[in-house]
């Protein structure tokens, strides 16, 4: 998961379109598989980046699910509430946050020209 995870942030970093969505955000995001891996995603300052050893805790919110699920939301190949619909993901948040995590995770897969349309 950490492959797809670094793989995340440097598409989403390279399209610069994005980060407006994160210019106020400061959120802590726990992904875990059920095969026991975790990562947390922090969005801070205008900027996101991934711990790789903290506590779940303090996350505000809880993404759970398997490692080809979190994979294709990850790619953007599949939206957050769908998988969560589906009953493959388990969403822990408040509804706000998890929208705009629905939309960061799927505008990242965005090709370049539609960054230019946005």
């Amino acid at each position: 998961m950490i492959e797809e995870v670094n793989s995340f942030l440097k598409t989403f970093k390279d399209q610069g379109h994005i980060l407006p969505l994160i210019q106020h955000a400061e959120l802590r995001i726990s992904l875990s598989t059920t095969e026991q891996q975790s990562v947390q995603l922090v969005i801070k300052n205008g900027e996101i980046f991934a711990l790789y050893e903290s506590q779940q805790d303090q996350a505000i919110c809880q993404i759970h699910g398997g490692l080809q699920e979190l994979k294709q939301l990850l790619e953007g190949k599949e939206r957050l509430r769908v998988l969560q619909r589906n009953g493959v993901l388990n969403v822990k948040g408040a509804l706000r946050t998890v929208l705009l995590l629905e939309s960061l995770f799927y505008l990242t897969k965005a090709q370049t020209n539609l960054a230019e349309i946005i």
